[in-house]
């Protein structure tokens, strides 16, 4: 491995680390903040491929791109999220959650069908990847599958759940105080990520725009309804 190809997996790894905390309430920051952390674990993965081979690489550079398409859409879906709370921190958003009811059910007509806009677009960029490894010939009558190591498998299943995290925490997850305070959080994300792993081999024409435009009219939707 690579010294580049370290540094993305460190990268990637702290960037869980990071955004785990944040999601969990451990320490408070911005949803801008839980963004980056997290956008840092989902490319992280394919960026440690970089430098391993021809076969991986090529899959690694076109699974960065698709990741990076999608930035838009989940700015406008962050944007949707904190101006429901009007302001950019998650214990605000949290808060808004707990205080005046999960925004996917409670507040006025526009900012509820926002919010639902932005979590399909959420949905839509968390579920479109690039598969990174390859099939390639081995023998007469065979193939091979060459497939990224089981760590960096693992970080990407720990970043798809931490997206999920963030989208459920923006319109569904409240303050958890207690354990029954996080029922509808865990299975937010439980749900979110069960339709990422069922839907991940689902090609998706035009998936960056598509999402961007659902988020949009999310964040649109979410300035009519104004705060709650």
């Amino acid at each position: 491995m690579s010294a580049r190809a370290r540094f993305a997996f460190a990268a990637g790894v702290a960037g869980l680390i990071g955004s785990t905390l944040l999601l969990s309430g451990r320490f408070d920051g911005s949803v801008a903040l839980a963004l980056l952390f997290v956008a840092a674990a989902r490319i992280a993965p394919s960026a440690s491929m970089i430098d391993a081979g021809p076969v991986l690489a090529a899959g690694a550079q076109r699974s960065i791109a698709r990741h990076v398409s999608f930035a838009p859409a989940w700015a406008l879906i962050v944007a949707a999220g904190a101006l429901r709370a009007a302001s950019p921190a998650l214990s605000d958003v949290r808060g808004a959650n707990a205080v005046a009811g999960l925004a996917i059910a409670s507040g006025q007509t526009a900012s509820i069908i926002g919010a639902w806009f932005a979590i399909a677009a959420g949905l839509i960029a968390i579920t479109s990847r690039v598969s990174i490894g390859a099939e390639t010939a081995s023998s007469p009558g065979s193939t091979a599958l060459v497939v990224a190591p089981d760590a960096l498998r693992r970080l990407e299943i720990g970043a798809v759940i931490a997206q999920a995290a963030l989208l459920v925490t923006l319109f569904a997850g409240p303050q958890v105080t207690g354990s029954s305070d996080g029922v509808a959080w865990v299975l937010g994300i439980a749900a979110v990520s069960a339709v990422a792993w069922f839907a991940r081999d689902i090609e998706v024409r035009h998936a960056p725009l598509i999402a961007a435009a659902l988020a949009s009219i999310g964040l649109a939707l979410a300035i009519a309804g104004g705060t709650p």
